[in-house]
């Protein structure tokens, strides 16, 4: 590499980028897949949680009615044991996969681009479900009282 500063390309200021927009001129454009990878990650991590939470409910209920039935001196492992347990063991194993599906998707979410409103929205609603209102009452009610904003001014 030489020092020839001619060989180097233009470094741009900050308040050139920050300035370029009034200037009329516009931001580097990003790939339009960008935005369609980023909306098809967020709905499918969306749908993901929802089945969770659909599961871990029915799995609520029908441990509760094997409780009723057998009473309650049969917790644990003996509860999801016999044919009445069924469902449980296939609940079970649908939350295994989900899980995994989950984790696989993880790492992208931090690295996904969003470039349109619905992508935008759909990152916030990411965190939305993924953020423990009771651990986090008063950032919950932030985030989402910004989205509902963001909604309303785009």
């Amino acid at each position: 590499m030489t020092d020839d500063p001619a060989s180097r390309p233009p470094r741009l200021s900050r308040r050139a980028v920050l300035g370029a927009p009034a200037a009329g001129l516009a931001a580097p454009a990003l790939p339009a897949t960008a935005d369609a990878d980023t909306v098809a990650l967020c709905r499918t991590w969306l749908a993901n949680k929802a089945e969770t939470m659909r599961l871990l409910e029915r799995w609520g209920d029908i441990e509760a009615e094997l409780m009723r039935l057998q009473g309650p001196s049969r917790p644990g492992e003996s509860l999801t044991a016999g044919p009445q347990a069924a469902p449980l063991r296939a609940i079970d194993a649908r939350l295994d996969q989900l899980h995994a599906e989950r984790e696989a998707l993880a790492p992208s979410l931090p690295l996904s681009t969003a470039t349109t409103r619905e992508g935008v929205l759909l990152k916030f609603e990411v965190v939305m479900a993924e953020l423990f209102v009771q651990d986090f009452p008063v950032i919950y009610g932030l985030l989402h009282t910004a989205v509902r904003d963001l909604k309303a001014l785009w």
